[in-house]
């Protein structure tokens, strides 16, 4: 069951179709008549508090449904119980405190919902009630939540776009299944090997690499539901076995997620580089400046794109990155030179257009939107690589993008014969190669960084790089 929308800025709404029996009759939320269509703000802008007063809604009209049929004569069962989750939930700590009577009261129950037609939500309400089964979406919020940055339990933390992937993951699942909140108890082996077999490829229509991804996180999820929460059990109390785990081996497939060798990602040639400079010969726009300040810094465009002010120096000197994508990213980086002065102009400029905003809120790059849930610049990618194709041609697709820059400064490093330790130190790579008394070396000076990006600079320079800097 979703029933829910979310429009850009503004918090939760409920969305269904109205019960045929309700249409025309008195919305109790507005004092008008019921539509064909049912919508409720929510008031709230938190995916969990969206979710409980959905269920408690949904509850509330399923009744009100119910009710209506009563009086027109329809189902006469007698009134109908409430089989949203959390009225189950309420249900559940009643039988865990006296199981005798709710095994007196609740099954007539249900049997007057099923003969209402309610038999697929009657169900799952009991497993919820007797088994103690977590609907999908429960468990997905309560993973999600104790897998958080900074939980209480020492849980590895799930990146924030793996999180989102891990509610994808699930979103198919839900449509699969085709229950009304189907719950933990519904998944069996069989179910995830057709959902893995026959959904995803056939229905969904999404590639291999992308079905592998959708198995391992919600491998992931049940394992955490089975080993740490003790949420599934067989009848012997034994932990159940995990139905997404994939022994069989199978008809071998074509790997179909790597680029063939010719189109792997290269360096740019100091022509290419020339020619997209030249289409912003100035500095102050912002397609110009994040190209020029990733090729002279050997940064992933994110971590310049997403830079706070507060993490530049006012005189373009440097920068710090305070969170990226390895341990390592965290790290100092030194400007030299031409880049330097243009990262003064930049800071410059990018108070000018935030002086409206609090300090810690000023970014180096307003011009370039963070995408809300991850905090990441993807627009750049988008029109770089429209960009790169009108200027370098077609032929450059695949092997050529925003990230070439990076693969240019980290060959022009090595050519400017700076240690390998040292590239990694700047670049933000975790090096392989060390030994334990690496665990007793806490890096190079800022001044020696600078040293080692100078070198860097003037072989960019030597070899045509920074003609149209």
């Amino acid at each position: 069951m979703q029933y829910l929308t979310k429009p850009r800025g503004k918090g939760y709404s409920l969305r269904m179709p109205t019960p045929s029996v309700l249409v025309g009759t008195e919305n109790p939320w507005t004092g008008k008549p019921f539509g064909i269509e049912i919508k409720l703000g929510l008031k709230t802008r938190h995916h969990a508090e969206a979710v409980r007063i959905r269920d408690v809604r949904v509850g509330q009209i399923r009744q009100l449904e119910a009710d209506a049929r009563a009086s027109k004569g329809q189902r006469s069962v007698g009134r109908i119980i409430d089989l949203s989750p959390e009225s189950a939930a309420e249900w559940r700590e009643m039988y865990n405190e006296n199981p005798d009577a709710v095994d007196y009261v609740l099954p007539d129950r249900l049997e007057k919902a099923a003969k209402a037609g309610r038999g697929p939500e009657a169900e799952a309400f009991g497993k919820i009630v007797f088994k103690g089964a977590l609907t999908l979406e429960q468990a997905l919020d309560t993973y999600l939540d104790e897998r958080s940055e900074g939980n209480p339990y020492g849980y590895d933390p799930l990146a924030v776009t793996t999180a989102l992937n891990v509610r994808s993951s699930m979103k198919h699942l839900v449509a699969f299944l085709g229950a009304e909140n189907p719950t933990l108890h519904d998944v069996t082996a069989e179910k995830a090997f057709r959902f893995r077999a026959e959904y995803l490829p056939l229905v969904a229509k999404v590639g291999p690499g992308t079905v592998t991804k959708h198995m391992t996180l919600l491998r992931g999820m049940w394992a955490w539901a089975i080993a740490d929460k003790k949420l599934l059990k067989e009848k012997n109390g034994k932990p159940s076995p995990n139905p997404w785990v994939v022994e069989e081996r199978g008809t071998p497939k074509k790997k179909a997620s790597r680029r063939k060798s010719e189109e792997k990602r290269t360096a740019f040639t100091p022509k290419q580089v020339t020619k997209l400079l030249l289409g912003f010969p100035s500095w102050g726009s912002r397609q110009g400046d994040l190209m020029r300040l990733v090729l002279a810094s050997g940064c992933r465009v994110d971590e310049v794109g997403s830079l706070l002010l507060q993490q530049v120096a006012d005189d373009g000197s440097s920068f710090d990155i305070a969170k990226g994508k390895t341990e390592r990213a965290q790290r100092y980086i030194p400007l030299v030179e031409e880049a330097q002065r243009l990262m003064a102009d930049r800071v410059q400029l990018a108070k000018r257009m935030q002086d409206d905003l609090l300090k810690e809120e000023q970014r180096l790059f307003p011009e370039w939107p963070l995408k809300p849930s991850t905090k990441k610049v993807n627009a750049v990618s988008q029109w770089f690589s429209r960009y790169r194709r009108k200027t370098l041609g077609a032929d450059t697709n695949g092997k050529l993008a925003m990230h070439s820059f990076r693969h240019t400064w980290r060959t022009m490093a090595r050519r400017a014969g700076v240690p390998e330790d040292r590239i990694h130190e700047l670049g933000g790579w975790g090096f392989d190669n060390k030994d334990a008394s690496w665990a007793y070396d806490h890096g190079l000076t800022n001044e020696q960084l600078r040293q080692e990006q100078s070198a860097i600079w003037n072989a960019l320079r030597d070899e045509g790089y920074l003609v149209a800097f």
